[in-house]
């Protein structure tokens, strides 16, 4: 495993004399009011550091080794491996003090709210009328009709097929998978722990596919060594998939995630499902981190020369793609059971010691693998500097306040009679502009979001009701070009009639959808949401600004100001919304409901009018005379034709009101929030100005003598914080765009 090297005891120690450092400076009457901004700041930047993780995520299709590389990472048998389909969700794994797994459960409401969705859409035939809205799998009833739904459409849409299996798969889980986790489910999503003894049980969870169904989140904590703390590793689900639902799953995490290792074997090199999934995830602009590794199976390999034929096939069918690829070939189990020799089974032990007798191939993934370590620890290290540069570069911003401060309160407290009234007229002004400043913000700061929200208003019109992007346009070209095998559903359909076969169209015609918004819309969508954000963020930093307008006047401290900020550390830019932080505290979220495809009674029932008197008599004459050569391909080709027109005309609607709910009930919230903690954050920082109080008159009638004493406390602070500045300056020198 790589181990990364990371000064956190350096970190700590900063942290810990930066404290030290703000509680002498709060004894010095004046010198540091309110306290309050300092002391939660040093409470909140642990957590906040410990919780900016560097997300990687294990990718690849089924049979890969994503989880022997996730074991060999970690140097112990964590996750489960072996052939065939063994991880049933995406399991994400940190650092802990002991190994304990969290699996967060859905809510009965998540639960039956999709499985509500299907059986609304079933056909007639099937649920004949039975489901009714308020669908709740925990009653008999209700779990008998999803039961015998499953068993028609078995019967009836062999899952084989694929058009309709994503659901039938569902429908099975979720039926299989209740009387294991139907007393652990609850109202609310609910967290369940192992630990310990038990912690090995977390595999019957993340293995099996009906208790999957249930779970919404895997984590595992483990106290692994060379594990960072920083880091999560993310054993993600085979990109096989058919289904548009797990699919948006893995590629959700991948959205977020700042590094990808996209495992191939060797065995079958880039398979078919590999160069969709690739295709899908470049074409939504996450190949920028990723590192492929040709998972090699010495066992199946009987020369190296075998093994660097398959690589250079591996390494063109990539540049086919338009990839270069970071590419290395070594093998993943060969590393794992080196990692734990004494822990492997004998057969194992057996294998180990065949293919060590390989020596040439043994050699080359060896050095591989040593290069994939050192490529991947660069990378790493990259990251994770960036991840430490922001709070210690605002700590570097509060420091150099408390300097400036300092050296006010030096020529407070010299025998100067000019230097004392300097001092004295500082902080007048300090004070008189701080509480001018705060007027101005209560009386502008309305009237400046309102404008704010005008702007972001104007995006979304232009975005959801003028198509200015071309979103819905693409859309419905789209699918006016999208066809259908009718013959071939019509064989899917079995003897289900017409209204089964029509089902079939549908539901090939919704998966088709809900890929093409999954890879086409979805990040037109997410760069858009992005763009408002930066708005809002760069709004609100730039009305920061210009409230930070002559607060120090030119003509007091004008030069040490400028000698001790420099222009990178000028606070000014102090104030950045913490979006992220804001979002979870409200609980917004996206919208949902753009371009769902439906087959409500209404769409079927126009569907049927279509037909025609003729065509529906002549369909019950071939039902009673098997002889009956008449076709009804061109009135299936007509029905679905329909489908999609009618759909069209829905997804209008479902575009524009997603843009309505978007500005109403996600930026406008997003909005006012953010305003307040603004309001919060200035009064807190022309506070730090007004330090013109009560407690600052006793300085001006001491004793020469004990003004002595209170300048060489101030001078000593003044070193401390000048060695504090040297510890902090390697980590705020990193470059913003090292990688």
């Amino acid at each position: 495993m790589t181990t990364i090297q990371t000064p956190h005891h350096t970190i700590e120690e900063i942290l810990a004399e930066a404290g030290s450092v703000f509680e002498t400076a709060q004894t010095i009457p004046g010198l540091l009011e309110p306290s309050s901004q300092y002391r939660s700041f040093l409470e909140k930047i642990s957590d906040a550091m410990a919780s900016d993780k560097l997300k990687i995520a294990v990718v690849g299709v089924i049979k890969s080794g994503k989880s022997t590389f996730v074991n060999a990472f970690l140097g112990k048998e964590l996750v489960k491996r072996g052939s065939g389909v063994v991880t049933s969700i995406t399991t994400r794994i940190q650092k802990g003090k002991k190994n304990q797994a969290r699996i967060r459960l859905k809510s009965w409401d998540e639960i039956n709210a999709g499985l509500r969705k299907f059986l609304l859409s079933a056909p007639d035939e099937v649920i004949k009328g039975q489901c009714s809205r308020d669908f709740d799998i925990r009653r008999t009833n209700d779990r008998k009709l999803l039961e015998k739904m499953y068993q028609t459409l078995t019967r009836s849409f062999a899952p084989d097929h694929g058009a309709a299996a994503p659901e039938i798969f569902s429908i099975r889980h979720a039926l299989q998978g209740f009387d294991a986790l139907k007393d652990l489910v609850k109202s609310d999503e609910t967290v369940v722990c192992f630990e310990s003894r038990e912690f090995e049980r977390v595999k019957d969870y993340t293995s099996d596919p009906d208790k999957a169904f249930y779970i919404k989140d895997v984590c595992l904590f483990v106290p692994v060594k060379d594990l960072d703390p920083h880091i999560e590793i993310a054993d993600c689900q085979g990109a096989d998939s058919t289904d548009p639902s797990q699919l948006s799953r893995i590629l959700a995490y991948l959205e977020f995630s700042n590094l990808m290792v996209y495992c191939i074997s060797s065995r079958t090199g880039l398979r078919e499902s590999d160069m969709v999934f690739l295709k899908r995830i470049k074409h939504m602009g996450l190949l920028e981190n990723i590192f492929f590794i040709n998972n090699c199976d010495l066992t199946e390999h009987e020369t190296l020369e075998d093994v660097l034929k398959i690589e250079g096939n591996i390494r063109q069918d990539l540049c086919l793609l338009g990839i270069e690829p970071e590419l290395f070939s070594f093998s993943l189990l060969l590393n794992h059971f080196s990692n734990i020799p004494s822990k492997i089974s004998k057969k194992d032990r057996l294998r180990l010691e065949s293919w060590q007798k390989e020596k040439k191939m043994v050699q080359y993934c060896d050095l591989k693998s040593r290069e994939f370590k050192l490529r991947f620890k660069d990378r790493i290290d990259g990251h994770h500097d960036l991840l430490i540069f922001n709070p210690m570069k605002r700590l570097s911003v509060f420091l150099n306040d408390l300097t400036l401060r300092i050296h006010i309160f030096v020529d407070l407290l010299s025998s100067e009679s000019a230097k004392e009234e300097r001092a004295k007229q500082a902080i007048s002004n300090f004070h008189q502009n701080a509480h001018r400043l705060e007027t101005l913000v209560h009386d502008s700061l309305e009237n400046a979001v309102q404008g704010l929200q005008k702007e972001i208003q104007t995006h979304v019109h232009q975005m959801f009701f003028q198509d200015k992007d071309g979103v819905l346009k693409d859309i419905q070209e789209y699918l006016s070009l999208v066809s259908f095998d009718i013959e071939s559903v019509k064989d899917q359909g079995g003897e289900t009639g017409f209204n089964g076969i029509l089902f079939l169209i549908f539901k090939e015609f919704q998966r088709r959808v809900d890929l093409y918004v999954l890879e086409a819309v979805k990040p037109l969508l997410k760069n858009f949401i992005n763009q408002q954000e930066e708005r809002i963020i760069s709004f609100f930093q730039s009305l920061f600004e210009s409230y930070q307008v002559n607060l120090l006047p030119v003509d007091e401290y004008s030069g040490l100001k400028a000698g001790i900020l420099s222009e990178d550390q000028e606070p000014a830019g102090f104030y950045a919304p913490n979006l992220g932080d804001i979002k979870k505290i409200l609980g917004v979220q996206l919208p949902a409901g753009l371009f769902e495809a439906q087959y409500t009674s209404k769409i079927k029932t126009r569907v049927m009018a279509g037909f025609g008197l003729k065509t529906l008599s002549q369909f019950l004459f071939s039902l009673l005379d098997k002889r009956s050569t008449v076709s009804f391909t061109p009135a299936l080709k007509k029905a679905a034709r329909k489908i999609k027109t009618e759909n069209q005309k829905i997804f209008k609607k479902q575009f524009e009101q997603f843009g309505t709910d978007l500005n109403t009930h996600y930026f406008y919230p997003l909005i006012d929030a953010t305003a307040r903690d603004f309001k919060e954050k200035t009064k807190e920082r022309f506070e730090q100005y007004a330090v013109l109080n009560a407690k600052t008159e006793r300085f001006f009638a001491l004793k020469q003598s004990e003004k002595e004493e209170w300048k060489t406390l101030v001078l000593s602070l003044q070193q401390r914080i000048e060695r504090l500045m040297e510890l902090i300056d390697p980590f705020v020198s990193i470059p913003i765009n090292k990688k």
